[in-house]
């Protein structure tokens, strides 16, 4: 049985604030940092980013402070008289980059309003809260596998997105990473189920599809502006997306084949 001690949001300390400790028996925490962190992870202090969770068990050192200005995060902290799932399907005491927080931390959210307000059905509702939280820890844990190249692809899948002008070879991608061409594909793919070739042809074709509709420049200048050398290729790419040439798409003759 899971009993919630304390759950708190939007909790703030200053830059000063550091935390070291070590919970007793029977006492869990999971933490996630709104702001840039340093952790203890085997015995060292280490940076982490924003939106990172980790969870702690009895007996584990809890220590970390504020890697600058003032640290915001939230906390749970619960009594479990029972083994957390099986063996390594929780990570304990290992930071955990979670990619969708806006998503996650609903959950977290509902946890504290039924703790503060304490209704009859609470304290089930909370336990099952908490096990949904648990599965999406894992998940994310699962997800990074190499949870340090994280941060760097989607700041590199935001960069493709919002800057399709630019000539994305593989190469420069992995620069981008720091790592291997291969490398690039593969956690890529795994990260955001698509491969990174295939997210820059989308959002080249979609920002096309922007440019086309709300502009009056020619399809070259279009082409240029979403990052392809010759006009050709991109005419036939768009077309190959969606089952129209350029001007086809410009004169509004997309209703015919997607009709209202």
């Amino acid at each position: 049985m899971i009993k919630i001690i304390y759950a708190m949001m939007n909790h703030r300390k200053d830059e000063s604030f550091e935390d070291h400790l070590i919970f007793g028996p029977g006492e869990y925490e999971i933490m996630i940092f709104q702001t840039p962190v340093l952790i203890e992870v085997d015995g060292e202090m280490k940076p982490y980013p924003a939106h990172t969770c980790i969870l702690y068990k009895p007996g584990q050192v809890v220590h970390y402070r504020s890697q600058k200005d003032d640290l915001i995060y939230d906390w749970i902290r619960f009594d479990c008289d029972e083994p957390l799932y099986t063996k390594d399907f929780l990570p304990f005491g290992v930071p955990v980059y979670c990619s969708n927080y806006n998503g996650f931390i609903v959950y977290w959210q509902a946890v504290a309003n039924e703790n503060y307000w304490k209704h009859p059905s609470s304290n089930y509702i909370m336990e099952q809260l908490m096990h949904i939280i648990f599965q999406r820890l894992h998940d994310y844990d699962t997800l990074n596998v190499n949870s340090k190249y994280q941060v760097a692809f989607t700041n590199l899948r935001t960069k493709l997105l919002q800057h399709p002008e630019i000539d994305w070879t593989l190469e420069r991608m992995a620069q981008e990473v720091n790592m291997s061409v291969r490398s690039l594909q593969k956690y890529y793919q795994e990260f955001f189920h698509v491969s990174c070739m295939n997210e820059v042809i989308t959002s080249r074709i979609d920002h096309a599809k922007l440019l086309l509709l709300r502009t009056n420049d020619s399809v070259l200048e279009i082409s240029e502006k979403c990052g392809y050398k010759n006009m050709e290729h991109f005419c036939r790419q768009f077309k190959e997306r969606t089952g129209l040439s350029p001007s086809q798409y410009r004169q509004g003759g997309f209703d015919d084949i997607h009709p209202k």
